[in-house]
């Protein structure tokens, strides 16, 4: 972490005190202010003591003996300052910017951010001027420093400068290092993303979430222990913290003390902010924006105050209940939910023209063109976000640009994300792993059945074809029994926009694909095929309607005519009062059952077997259907 690395990269390396001379590379300093042997040109005095002998760096000397050292940004050590680094013995290179690249007002500034803000002074100048080991100029290589604020600056030994600045005195050398001086300004300091956010003071919203999850450690086995209190308790005269932030490290963790959230695991980026060798781009949400989109999709995380665990249900033992603040999940489900689609890292995006033989993106191009020409966008929690007629993926990026050291940000004024990624379709595909297995909830016998589209074009072409060359079949358990099952409604249609789309709160349209029972025949190797099977299916949405046990929708009963793949829409405008998103153990569920009659059955012209490929819950917004197929956009209104 970026706090932390000071410490670390400081306080790791100690090296010897007599360091040979480096021959000078600027004419100006043949009088050596007094820092060598004439006669056998060895290094007497630190670096600290080079800077006060030069009086062009008395301004950088006064703020290096006032800002004290800070192990992270809350634990300064008060008797340690940058001096005091500056004359020890670990070995460091620095580039002093000399009294003019100071203005009166930026000196004084600094001064006083010495006192209130020492954290920063650290980080945004000392810090960005100081390197660890000797870095002499010599030659004509361009090598990539890392700065001991972690940042990584340009060293251009031909161009002699440091992150562009030019280097007036070179090569001073001092038992502890190598000093150089710089003229024309100091080095320039770019925040990191995690940087800007916490510090620059331009998204409090944003920052408040952000931050909040931030969590500092001591370690007593980096630390020094001291004598022992009056209790016998160890007690440290150099303690070490370190500090994490949980969005950074993962895509999804449970929360410590979850014992309130029990179904409800926390999101994170999956991407560190404060990577320093990344190259990000990131949506930064200004507090305008993220009041907006509160407003905009609270609709969908409306929570009730008790849930049935599903999941316990799986062992065959008797539902159970568990109670929630409805405030807290939704305000922790939604906010997790912004922030977890943000970053996209440039180098993940399909390239250019096509995956395999396209043209990669560089940052430059992603800016100038707000990836225009990608196929889809990729972020780094693993969304992938595809653009429709409906939906432009470039308006992502209508704010204002701000270049990190890691990347770009934008801060966004307007929440454009398409709605149907917050509340989309869910689309579960018929298999044996579908089914809620709580004791006694299915009756029949069920299996997977393969079908080739391709093998059987020609009756595709003519009749339609299958998900994913399969489809799931119920059929009876024994003579005139009808199959009954109950399915989750959690989605886990890989070709779908969202792939696990859980149910919201909201409007839904229920539909099921139905595949003809010939189709099995014709797995099978009958080329004679003459007669078809009608279906008919009783059909009831088993869902949370704020009680301990979860509700039942009034039975519908569809008829499907068995002549083609078809779409069947069967529950229209169906409204679950209570969402379903972000939960681990609840979902509801569809209970399908065959219902012809004996006397159907024995008319030839039903059969008892369900072929089913695919259960679809169409999101309906304002009502009207949302559309999320990228290869079928037509917005079809009610």
């Amino acid at each position: 972490m970026a706090k932390n690395k000071i410490n670390k990269y400081i306080g790791a390396f100690a090296l010897g005190a007599v360091i040979m001379a480096i021959p000078s590379c600027s004419d100006t300093w043949d009088s050596h202010y007094g820092t060598v042997n004439e006669e056998s040109e060895i290094a007497t005095q630190t670096l600290w003591e080079q800077i006060q002998s030069n009086p062009n760096l008395s301004r950088f000397a006064t703020i290096a003996q006032r800002a004290k050292y800070y192990r992270d940004e809350t634990h300064p050590i008060a008797t340690y300052t940058f001096a005091d680094i500056l004359k020890s013995n670990r070995v460091t290179t620095v580039w002093a910017p000399e009294n003019d690249c100071f203005t009166d007002a930026e000196y004084n500034t600094w001064l006083e951010r010495c006192e209130t803000d020492g954290y920063n002074v650290q980080q945004q100048l000392l810090g960005n001027h100081i390197a660890l080991w000797r870095h002499v100029l010599s030659g004509d290589s361009i090598d990539t420093l890392k700065m001991i604020n972690s940042k990584n600056l340009i060293f251009d030994r031909k161009a002699r400068t440091l992150q562009g600045r030019p280097i007036n005195l070179c090569n001073i050398p001092a038992t502890n290092g190598t000093l150089h001086t710089l003229k024309g300004g100091t080095t320039p300091f770019d925040w990191n993303f995690y940087e800007y956010i916490k510090f620059a003071g331009t998204l409090p919203l944003f920052r408040e979430y952000i931050v909040g999850k931030d969590t500092t450690y001591f370690v007593p086995g980096s630390s020094i222990e001291g004598l022992p209190d009056e209790n016998g308790n160890p007690t440290y005269v150099d303690s070490v913290y370190y500090t994490s932030n949980q969005l950074f490290r993962t895509r999804s963790y449970l929360p410590p003390n979850n014992s309130d959230l029990w179904m409800m695991a926390e999101e994170g980026f999956g991407a560190n902010l404060e990577a320093e060798d990344s190259m990000f781009i990131m949506l930064l949400p200004t507090d305008a924006a993220w009041a907006e989109a509160k407003e905009k999709l609270s609709q969908y995380y409306i929570y009730s105050p008790i849930y049935s665990d599903k999941y316990k249900g799986n062992n065959n033992s008797p539902n159970q209940t568990e109670e929630g603040d409805p405030d807290s999940l939704q305000k922790m489900s939604l906010e997790m939910d912004l922030i977890s689609p943000l970053v996209f890292n440039i180098h993940k995006q399909p390239k250019i023209g096509g995956q395999k033989t396209g043209t990669p993106w560089t940052m430059e191009y992603f800016i100038e063109t707000k990836g225009a020409e990608a196929e889809y966008l990729l972020n780094t929690f693993g969304d992938t976000l595809r653009a429709t007629d409906l939906w432009d993926q470039t308006t992502l990026f209508n704010g204002k640009v701000v270049e990190m050291s890691n990347g770009y940000g934008y801060e966004i004024e307007h929440w454009n994300f398409p709605s149907h990624f917050y509340k989309p379709d869910v689309e579960v595909e018929m298999s044996t792993g579908v089914f809620y297995n709580y004791a006694n909830n299915y009756t029949g016998t069920g299996r997977l059945q393969t079908f080739s589209n391709a093998a059987f074009a020609d009756v595709v072409a003519e009749h339609g074809k299958v998900s994913r060359n399969n489809f799931y079949v119920m059929g009876p358990q024994g003579t005139g029994t009808n199959p009954k099952g109950e399915v989750r409604l959690k989605g886990n249609f890989n070709e779908a926009y969202v792939p696990n789309a859980e149910v919201m709160s909201g409007t839904y349209d229920l539909y099921l694909v139905m595949v003809p029972y010939y189709y099995i025949q014709i797995a099978g190797g009958d080329t004679l095929i003459t007669d078809t099977l009608a279906n008919k299916i009783n059909l009831q949405i088993s869902y949370n309607n704020g009680v301990a046990r979860d509700a039942t929708s009034n039975r519908v009963t569809v008829t499907y005519d068995g002549v083609n793949v078809d779409t069947l829409l069967c529950i229209p405008d169906f409204t679950f009062p209570y969402s379903y998103k972000n939960l681990r153990h609840s979902y509801p569920t569809l209970i399908i059952q065959g219902a012809p009659t004996s006397s159907e059955i024995r008319s030839g012209k039903y059969t008892r077997t369900l072929c089913i490929d695919r259960i679809i819950l169409k999101s309906k917004e304002n009502q009207s259907i949302i559309e999320i197929d990228p290869n079928d956009t037509e917005d079809n209104e009610n």
